[in-house]
């Protein structure tokens, strides 16, 4: 009995425990980290904020039973508790977030889809080189405004050069 117990509690942890990869999902299955279309790294939870619906009607690429969400989740923090993938062989397979609704279902979250159009934002996210230099000249502006220092200036100029430059 204790060994049966052992493989199937192995097993389950096994099962939950896999990596996913963007353009590597061949299956249905449930992972706890995602390894995103932009190269950065989903978890189970992780904290994502909600942004702009790309739709009058709601969010496109946020869902709960199958409807867009209200406009009213736009700022609001949410706990992802689940990284599923779904699809089949032949249209290939998609992973969505999901994070506790309101009500009994799930809310799913075309990640890659809803980050890449700001219904999502995800505060990991790494910079972008375009990001990094707008931001750089942000700071600029300030430092010729004399609203920030030529040390604090610098400061923010060595964090970003290296995104900048790669």
């Amino acid at each position: 009995m204790r060994i049966i117990t052992l493989i199937l509690l192995l097993t389950f942890t096994m099962s939950y425990s896999q990596i996913a990869e963007y353009g590597k999902l061949t299956k249905k299955a449930r992972y706890q980290i995602y390894l995103t279309k932009t190269g950065d790294t989903l978890k189970v939870g992780d904290t994502l904020t909600i942004g702009i619906p790309t739709s009058d009607e709601g969010f496109t690429y946020i869902s709960q039973g199958g409807q867009r969400v209200s406009n009213t989740l736009s700022d609001k923090k949410v706990v992802v508790d689940k990284l599923k993938t779904y699809g089949n062989k032949n249209n290939g397979y998609k992973i969505y977030a999901h994070f506790k609704g309101y009500g009994l279902l799930p809310v799913l979250i075309d990640y890659d889809t809803a980050l890449e159009l700001g219904e999502i934002k995800n505060s990991n996210t790494k910079m972008t080189r375009k990001q990094a230099i707008e931001k750089l000249k942000e700071f600029k502006d300030l430092l010729d405004l004399e609203l920030i220092t030529q040390t604090e200036y610098n400061k923010f100029k060595a964090e970003l050069t290296p995104i900048i430059m790669e």
